[in-house]
């Protein structure tokens, strides 16, 4: 019999992440970054992680490269009640 994988798309900062999980602690993150700059990379594999961890490491790696998040261009008022 087949085993099902479930395979779901996240954008993060014009790249694409690849979560895919096929049950009993099978899962991979991939990162695609945006068209034309670069092919797929596969976050290295830790057979401890978990798929949100290899999620925040994705996100670390991709931070990495693009630098620091820019600040908010407004910054929001406190709500009043």
């Amino acid at each position: 019999m087949g085993r099902l994988m479930a395979v779901s798309f996240k954008p993060y900062r014009g790249h694409q992440l690849e979560l895919r999980d096929g049950g009993r602690g099978t899962h991979a993150v991939i990162i695609h970054p945006p068209g034309g700059r670069g092919a797929p990379q596969p976050v290295p594999a830790d057979p401890a992680a978990t798929l949100g961890e290899m999620v925040m490491q994705a996100k670390a790696l991709i931070d990495g490269v693009m630098g620091p998040r820019p600040a908010p261009a407004f910054p929001r008022a406190p709500i009043r009640r």
